[in-house]
């Protein structure tokens, strides 16, 4: 069976891969989210990893 690991810190959406990290609580009055993700436009697991 093939298994298919993400690189760190990133999700799949869609097939495109995202970078997400949470903010940190001392930076949580600078930001209105709790959490940034953007996109690698890539399919590529190998890219997103790189």
């Amino acid at each position: 069976m093939l298994e298919t690991v993400s690189p760190t810190f990133t999700f799949v959406k869609d097939c495109v891969y995202y970078f997400s990290r949470r903010i940190a609580k001392e930076l949580l009055r600078h930001y209105s989210p709790t959490r940034i993700a953007y996109s690698f436009r890539t399919r590529s697991a190998k890219i997103a990893d790189a």
